[in-house]
């Protein structure tokens, strides 16, 4: 048996193992497909290399056929992994019509001329030819010295495969062919592993990954030829039972001798990649110990940016559930202050839809992949394509390769962006999954600071209770009588001057009797005195008592009820006492005059608005929207606005819609606000619905 025939059979199962480990990978992408194709291609041309070397016209004819298919799946291959879409695809067409042609006149009687295997290499051999060199273009293009570098490998490597390649058409120059084998073997290997990760691995990732395979090759195969050798003669019991065994140690040992094996690759190899990776795993030991925000911000900026393989980053956290997102630190890169849905909708739309990592170079993948021309296209199709081209410009306006969110009970708390440097590249895989979790420990400390706050929130709230339950009885009764002896001055008596300080003595003590008022309103314990109510019959009559006072001048006041709405658990006096708040402070954030509308829905749970009590447990629920067009609220102030005393006007006590917020979640509902500074604001009663 000549050299030829083993390593022709060995490129062969190569090639098939190859073509089955892509096919069986899910989800499979065109571009898997289509290398599929190009390898089994292969494995019917070294299969049928192997059988013409035992002789034989049917064997040549099949192995002319073999190389013919060779031509079409290397130009379907290629003009997607390049996109080429017009001289490598028109070429594709003619060339499989040429295709079809030649397998035909292959099993005629001239298929066996040598003429005729001239005439099929000449056309394989072009064919190949025009492909490397759109590929020699693209890497003489290149922009990038990285992806001009891995461009020239693809050069060279199939420059090397199709030379080498040759060598099965000398007669008797069998270790010619069989370095031809091995040598497209490689090329094969090298394009299976651009396939996997998504883009075209560099020389050091290539050598690294063959360096694992080839090691835990050899201490497998090491195991199973002990064992077997050991049997010494022929004895089949004892084959089988050394086979058996050998597979179950190899079991056994697989999971601990390979991250030993790609660990010590990654130190040897990938030297940059070892390094971030290890910087990762002390930055998320330090995290573990971190409770604070800012301290975790700076941790996380300093960590990256020292990395080497990074070159900027960005930290941005929640102030509007996940709408709105705000610049908390960045390193090295000019990052807008804020992130909005409004602003970017086609990146954070997908962040939040998806919860996962958004990579620049897969979203540059899925555009290229659709379709070209949208024009009389399916809408949805076209809307995807916009919506993909408008998230690639945002992570590159933001010097982004990879935006992580930070979430923590699929609630995104924060947004990690991660940009390289042009001169390494795309983040792989491993690389990304390492930033993943330190986004996903920057989550965990950012959920306990904001339990943290809520707990300190509830600690003085407490304190303020006790304190104001015993100074309201302290100061109301002298209160009182400043008051009594302010009204009984006789106005005659007074002069003219004097008479405006008493008025004012009567009206500011009047003002902080309302105050103490609500001061024990708010500290009084709850009383379960809830009712099955009708809404829209609370809101009616709310809303009925406001119109017949005096309103401000050019202040338009209407309702939009829905109709069958169940009613709810609630004291109908507390809603009525909460709709009344609202609706003021809607009033009086229109100083200019405008349009408040009071509205009720069913709605179930959303997301995405800030919470003024706790995460109802219910899903559906009746919503009481108050709708103002007032000034809005500046989102700096929104998380503060139902802490008791912060008020934004002069006059205000800061305790409206505290207490507001605690009767709605005394009914187990809660109070959501949405605003826009110069837009208006929509305060959101949601109410469960009761049990049946």
């Amino acid at each position: 048996m000549t050299v030829g025939v083993p390593s022709a059979i060995l490129a062969s199962v190569v090639t098939l193992t190859v073509t089955v480990a892509v096919l069986l990978r899910r989800p499979r992408r065109a571009l898997q497909t289509r290398f599929a194709a190009l390898s089994f291609t292969l494995f019917l041309w070294y299969t049928t290399s192997a059988v013409a070397r035992f002789g034989g016209d049917n064997a040549t004819r099949l192995q002319l056929t073999a190389a013919l298919l060779i031509a079409p799946a290397a130009l379907s291959f290629f003009s997607e992994i390049l996109r080429e879409q017009f001289a490598l695809r028109r070429l594709l067409t003619a060339t499989q019509f040429i295709t079809a042609v030649l397998v035909v006149a292959a099993f005629s009687p001239w298929g066996t001329h040598l003429a005729f295997r001239g005439v099929v290499t000449v056309f394989v051999v072009g064919a190949i030819g025009f492909v490397l060199h759109i590929l020699f273009t693209q890497a003489r293009n290149a922009t990038l010295e990285a992806e001009r570098k891995r461009m020239w490998y693809l050069v060279l490597g199939g420059l090397a495969a199709l030379v080498f390649g040759l060598g099965e058409l000398v007669v008797g120059a069998e270790l010619a062919a069989a370095i031809g084998h091995v040598a497209g073997t490689a090329y094969v290997y090298f394009l299976y592993q651009s396939v996997l990760s998504r883009r075209v691995i560099d020389l050091v990732d290539l050598v690294g990954k063959a360096a694992v395979l080839g090691v835990l090759t050899v201490v497998l195969a090491s195991i199973y030829a002990l064992l077997l050798l050991w049997v010494g003669t022929p004895e089949p019991e004892l084959w089988l039972f050394n086979t058996l065994v050998a597979s179950f140690v190899i079991l056994i040992l697989y999971d601990q001798i390979r991250p030993w094996v790609e660990e010590t690759a990654a130190k040897l190899l990938f030297r940059q990649r070892y390094e971030l990776r290890r910087a990762m795993g002390s930055l998320l030991a330090q995290l573990r110990t971190t409770i604070s925000i800012d301290e975790m911000t700076s941790q996380v900026l300093n960590a990256i940016r020292d990395c080497g393989h990074t070159s900027c980053a960005a930290v941005y956290l929640a102030s509007e559930g996940e709408v709105e997102f705000r610049l908390e630190g960045c390193r090295d890169v000019e990052a807008p202050e804020i992130l909005t849905v409004g602003q970017q909708p086609a990146l954070l739309q997908q962040l939040r839809r998806e919860h996962r990592p958004i990579a620049v170079d897969s979203l540059a993948d899925r555009y290229r992949e659709s379709p070209d021309n949208l024009t009389g296209g399916d809408p949805t199709t076209q809307r995807d394509h916009l919506r993909i081209a408008e998230a690639i410009e945002t992570m590159r306006s933001l010097d982004a390769q990879v935006v992580l969110p930070m979430l923590y009970d699929d609630h995104m708390l924060g947004i990690l962006t991660i940009g390289s440097s042009q001169s390494t590249g795309p983040f792989s895989t491993e690389e990304i999954a390492d930033f993943l979790s330190v986004a996903e420990a920057c989550a965990f400390i950012i959920a306990n600071s904001q339990e943290y706050e809520r707990m300190l929130d509830r600690d003085r709230l407490v304190a303020v209770g006790e304190m104001a339950a015993g100074i309201a009885h302290e100061i109301r009764n002298p209160l009182g009588a400043i008051k009594g002896a302010a009204q009984c001055l006789d106005p005659a008596t007074l002069p003219a001057e004097a008479i405006e300080f008493v008025n004012v003595i009567v009206e500011e003590t009047d003002r902080l009797g309302r105050v103490l008022g609500q001061f024990l309103e708010y500290t009084r314990p709850y009383r379960d005195t809830s009712q099955p109510t009708d809404v829209n019959e609370v809101v009616t009559s709310a809303v009925s008592l406001l119109s017949k006072g005096p309103l401000p001048p050019h202040v338009e006041l209407t309702v939009d009820l829905a109709h069958s709405l169940p009613k709810i658990s609630i004291d109908p006096e507390h809603l009525k006492q909460i709709l009344i708040n609202l609706i003021h402070n809607a009033i009086e954030a229109m100083p200019n005059g405008g349009q408040v509308t009071v509205s009720t829905a069913i709605s179930r749970d959303a997301t995405g608005e800030f919470r003024g009590g706790e995460r109802g447990l219910h899903h559906d629920h009746t919503v009481i929207r108050v709708h103002d067009t007032g000034t809005g609220i500046k989102s700096t102030d929104l998380p503060r606005l139902f802490v008791p005393f912060f008020t934004t006007r002069p006059r205000g006590t800061g305790l409206g819609l505290a207490i507001s917020a605690r009767l709605a979640q005394n009914a187990g509902g809660r109070i959501d606000v949405s605003s826009r500074p110069g837009h208006g604001t929509t305060f959101s009663v949601r109410l469960p619905h009761r049990k049946s």
